[in-house]
């Protein structure tokens, strides 16, 4: 239900000249559809090349601002979600993590981008500043990966769980009973659900990741195959 609103609400705020919140990818198709089929103009806005996170808009560019996170200490990505969480600040309302090589950064709505840099000072106890950076310093940016080669028996989503985590079945069906594992952007509990090139899916406390190809397949039909993990 509270997706449905959230929906609703963003096609509503689009109709009327104004910015969706951030979508993904599942959210994106299902609004354009729907403002296709009402014949509702629209621009999409996507931080980066490849970004996942974008907004739709209907007017004027939407009020947002790119963020820096400084840290004299490194940062874990799960800390920095969690900090967020605990001070209210959904998803919806800022875009994918961008880490590099030098620092952290997000896109925020101007509300939230302004509450970042005046409010929040700590994440996992280490010191931060959210400073604003320009747009513009996104253009060369691209997502990193790192490609791992697993053999497994099957492409159902237990079996590949269960190789990247090294833990058992049973524990697998644990963390996807805790709803700590998401496909597609969606929380799954289903363990033989059978995944496809181009999935994406996250399990708590692990990462992210991409199932990218096949790369070999045996007559008994055991695999290698690629998985592309989010850094």
């Amino acid at each position: 239900m509270e997706k449905k609103f959230f929906l609703k609400n963003s096609i509503e705020k689009i109709e009327n000249e104004k910015s969706s919140f951030f979508l993904d990818p599942k959210e994106k198709e299902y609004v354009v559809n729907r403002l296709r089929k009402e014949h509702i103009p629209y621009q999409i806005y996507a931080p980066y090349e490849e970004a996942e996170k974008v907004l739709i808009y209907n007017g004027k560019f939407p009020e947002i601002e790119l963020l820096e996170l400084l840290s004299k200490e490194p940062l874990e990505h799960r800390s920095i979600l969690g900090t967020l969480f605990a001070h209210q600040i959904l998803p919806y309302f800022y875009s994918d993590i961008i880490i590099t090589e030098k620092s952290h950064y997000l896109v925020a709505l101007k509300p939230v981008a302004d509450y970042l840099k005046n409010q929040v000072r700590e994440i996992g106890k280490k010191n931060v500043q959210f400073i604003k950076k320009d747009l513009k310093e996104l253009e060369e940016y691209h997502p990193c990966y790192e490609s791992k080669i697993y053999h497994v028996s099957s492409l159902r989503l237990d079996v590949v769980i269960a190789r990247i985590t090294k833990k058992s079945r049973r524990v697998v069906e644990d963390i996807l009973n805790e709803r700590d594992v998401f496909l597609n952007y969606e929380v799954t509990f289903k363990k033989d659900v059978f995944i496809k090139e181009g999935d994406v899916f996250s399990i708590r406390g692990y990462g992210k990741y991409r199932f990218s190809k096949i790369q070999y397949q045996n007559k008994k039909g055991n695999m290698d195959i690629e998985i592309l993990q989010y850094k």
